[in-house]
């Protein structure tokens, strides 16, 4: 199974945040740009990825002067299979519709079930436990 590129960004961008001294221990901020030109990410794209995990709860945002983003919450409780989840609410494996064998197959069934265990090992694991490897 492969992200989008969307939630591999998401997922940096998060790492980038953690592992920012200035966010974490002085309750600063990070500018977006920043993160951008250090991750090499469009500006306008992780703009859009900040403001989803703004929305999910994974991280704080502030605009104009002084402003940027930092983590919402300490790394530990940043679950990533919650993130993964969040960043591709429609994370199917394949699109099944129109298929003329669809009524006689099982493939769904094993799909479904094999994107669970994905999820299951992605929910073992916080943002903080991936920050030590």
């Amino acid at each position: 199974m492969q992200l989008t590129r969307h939630t591999d960004y998401a997922l940096r961008l998060l790492i980038d945040l953690a592992q920012s001294n200035k966010a974490q221990l002085e309750g600063g901020r990070v500018a977006i740009a920043d993160v951008a030109a250090a991750q090499d990410i469009s500006r306008t794209h992780l703009m859009k990825i900040a403001n989803q995990l703004a929305h999910a709860g994974f991280i704080e945002a502030t605009r104009g002067r002084g402003g940027g983003i930092r983590l919402a919450r300490d790394p530990a409780d940043i679950n990533i299979g919650a993130v993964v989840a969040a960043m591709e609410p429609d994370c199917g494996m394949v699109d099944c519709a129109g298929c003329a064998l669809l009524r006689r197959c099982g493939l769904p069934g094993v799909f479904a079930r094999a994107r669970g265990a994905f999820g299951d090992v992605l929910a073992q694991y916080s943002l903080a436990d991936v920050m030590e490897r």
